[in-house]
This record gives C-alpha cells, structure tokens and sequence, in this order.
C-alpha cells in the first residue's frame, strides 16, 4: 500500500514546485522531503520528476500519479471527518480574499461561536485555490468575472454567495459621465498585483485601446481609495467594495457590463463542518 505521507510530500512538491516549499508548508526538513519522494518513486519503480537543472519538473508518471495522489488525499480527509464531525467542535480553515474575509465570513462569526472555529488565512485565488486541493484549507472564498473563461477542478464544489459589478472610480474633480476613452493620458490605480480584479480590469482597458501608465498598484482597498481622491490616478474596483465612498471620490456611471461572483469553494470530500459553513455564509449573504 502506498503510504500517505509520501504522497502528500509528491504532491506537495507538485504543486509547490520546489523541495523547499513543500518542506515548509509541511513541516519537515528539505531533506526529509526528497527521502519521501526518494522511498516513493523506490517503491513505483519509475522517477515522478525531472531534475531540470536545480529544479524539479513532474515526469510522465509523475503527471499521472497527481490527480490519484490529490484522490487519496480528500479520501484520507474524508475519513478524519467522517471519525470526528460528531464528537467535537470542528476547526476550519479558510482563505480567501481580505474584502471577502470581511464582507462574508465576520458577519457569521457570532452566530457560528460554540458549533466551529475558524482560522482565517488572507490570500488570493491561486494560492488559496492550490492550498484547499492540498487539504491545507478547508474553504476557499474565490471570485469569477463573466466574461473572462474560468476552468473549474472537478475535484471541488463551487456555491455562488453574492454577486456585484465593476465600477470606474473618478477623483471628484471629474464628472459622472466621465469614460475610460475619455481619460486620455490620465494614470491608472491597479487593485492589487495579479489579481482577479487587476485582470479584469487590464482587459477593460485594452477592450477601449487604452495603454495604460500604471501609478500605483495598491492591495489595500482604503488606500487605493484615498489615492483616487488625492488625484494620483483612477481605478476600477467592485462595487462592493465602494458602499463607504472618501470625500473626493465619485463613481462614473459607465457600465462595463461585467459581473463578478463570489462563490465558497470546498472539496468535494468535504464533511458536514464545512457544509454548515457554506449554508451560514449563503444565508448571511443574501439577508
């Protein structure tokens, strides 16, 4: 039988894509890490990965042996919980976005005291979505945009909470009626550094032929704000995100016609602690 630990340190590898990180996210040493994966292919007979010069590439086999590796995983996640759910208080972990951390899991923390506890990781969807296939979180709040394809892992069950659109925020100094075409060389504020919404927004722009001098790139939502209304640039952002508007800051009326979704992201194999979750967050969001 192929033993867990060694699979979970491949798959760690895979995912990761270096010793190292998989070592640290699992709480061993480097070395121990390359000795699972020495006894693991040992034991198939064939190498998982590819030493391409001082990194690690998944072989053929490898490439195969992942998605059974990332099976065994939510099966041995599934039988701790099926063991436990009943006899104690879960604890949960969730990652996701700070704004979703805020909008939809703070408003249930008090009705949730007592049935659960939760860790609360900040992150974005890659790397949250990455940790839940690794069983490193338990739920994922993620964000999809129309328009933009999104390929979604079979592994993993996906419940809109709440939906909202983008908006073109203005210092005040410009009207309403103000367009992306009308803003000519005017500076741009991305929200965030790769993420879904700075994305979003490069394809916005590139749907109106701007090329885009980027002033600031800024994950912290107040910030970015108060940037705007400074008048170092403009941003796009989701509306959610502007029911508080500063002084100096107006929102242009332009629709972009493009929806963001805010879904609860969970393993299939999930037991009845995280399921509780998503119900709460699902109620909370559409009080």
């Amino acid at each position: 039988m192929l033993d867990l630990t060694r699979l979970r340190s491949f798959a760690e590898v895979a995912e990761r894509g270096t010793i190292a990180a998989a070592a640290r996210s699992l709480g061993f040493t480097a070395p121990a890490i390359s000795q699972h994966l020495g006894k693991l292919e040992a034991e198939l007979g064939t190498p998982l990965f590819d030493r391409v010069g001082r990194g690690l590439r998944l072989s053929a086999a490898g490439a195969a042996l992942l998605p059974v590796a990332l099976d065994m995983i939510d099966l041995e996640t599934r039988a701790r919980h099926v063991v436990h759910d009943a006899d104690e208080v879960p604890h949960l972990v969730v990652a996701g976005f700070a704004s979703a951390l805020s909008t939809l899991v703070v408003p249930v923390l008090p009705e949730l005291a007592g049935h659960m506890t939760l860790d609360l990781i900040e992150a974005e969807d890659a790397a949250a979505m990455r940790d839940l296939g690794l069983g490193a979180v338990d739920l994922v709040l993620a964000q999809e945009y129309s328009g933009i394809p999104e390929e979604r892992n079979p592994r993993f069950d996906f419940t809109p909470l709440l939906r909202d659109d983008l908006r073109l925020v203005l210092p005040a100094a410009l009207s309403k009626r103000t367009r992306v075409k009308d803003l000519g060389t005017t500076p741009w504020l991305l929200n965030g550094a790769g993420t879904r919404c700075a994305s979003a927004t490069l394809e916005i722009l590139e749907a109106n032929n701007v090329r885009p001098t980027i002033a600031a790139t800024v994950a912290d939502n107040a910030t970015l704000l108060a940037l705007v209304a400074a008048g170092h640039g403009v941003t796009i952002a989701p509306s959610l995100l502007l029911q508080d508007l500063p002084h100096g800051v107006v929102l242009s009326t332009e629709d972009f016609e493009i929806e963001r979704t805010l879904l609860a992201v969970a393993r299939t194999a999930s037991g009845a602690p995280v399921e509780a979750l998503v119900d709460a967050l699902r109620r909370s969001s559409t009080a």
